[in-house]
């Protein structure tokens, strides 16, 4: 009988395999050219390479959408799987609030603040630990993948992250628990409302440069 750890790597697979593919389309085009471990959030412009280069990766995505749903697994018994594609207005606010003190005032690298253009999200119906989750993610690929406890206040979440190369935009694995459901979608309720009334205070609708 396949467990949960057997589905999950059965996951983990059918992404990496996806996000290999389009990475490689992606390189084909010539668009991988910004070393997102060197340049940071502050370096970005509205009118700048390095934002184009964000929403023409993210409208790459969409094109591409329909099909990397479909090469994902369909059905999965340890639980249920979704995906998105970040916003403009989201990456715009997420912009935004990395150029501020919290954030070292945008000095971090766009790798790191950019990491989820493309997120795919498995809520597990049988619990798993991080500390469970992460051990079985080192022992199956070694150090292959950065895997985090991202729970924070009420959101509780183990957060994996797919990269190829400095200059290939990561893609993002959440794992939920069925019974932290409510609570991690009403966290994401209050972030998008966070962004949405950002967007209501600029004037331009935009990127603020303070």
């Amino acid at each position: 009988m396949i467990n949960v750890y057997d589905e999950l790597k059965l996951l983990i697979d059918s992404i990496q395999s996806v996000y290999s593919k389009a990475t490689r389309q992606w390189e084909y085009q010539g668009s991988n050219t910004i070393n997102l471990k060197k340049c940071q959030v502050c370096d970005i412009d509205i009118n700048g390479v390095i934002y184009k280069s964000i929403i023409k990766y993210v409208k790459f995505l969409n094109e591409q959408s329909a099909d990397i749903i479909l090469k994902l697994p369909q059905e999965c018994s340890c639980g249920i799987i979704m995906t998105r594609v970040k916003t403009q207005n989201s990456i715009e606010s997420k912009i935004h609030s990395y150029n501020t003190p919290k954030h070292e005032c945008g000095k971090i690298p766009l790798n790191k603040c950019f990491n989820d253009l493309f997120g795919i999200r498995i809520i597990l119906t049988n619990s798993l630990r991080f500390d469970e989750i992460s051990s079985f993610i080192a022992e199956q690929y070694k150090n292959k993948y950065k895997c985090i406890d991202s729970s924070k206040l009420d959101y509780k979440a183990t957060h994996l992250y797919f990269k190829e190369s400095n200059y290939s935009f990561p893609w993002e694995l959440q794992i939920w628990n069925s019974c932290d459901k409510e609570n991690n979608f009403a966290s994401h309720k209050k972030y998008k409302q966070a962004y949405t009334d950002w967007e209501k205070e600029s004037m331009e609708g935009g990127i603020s440069n303070d």
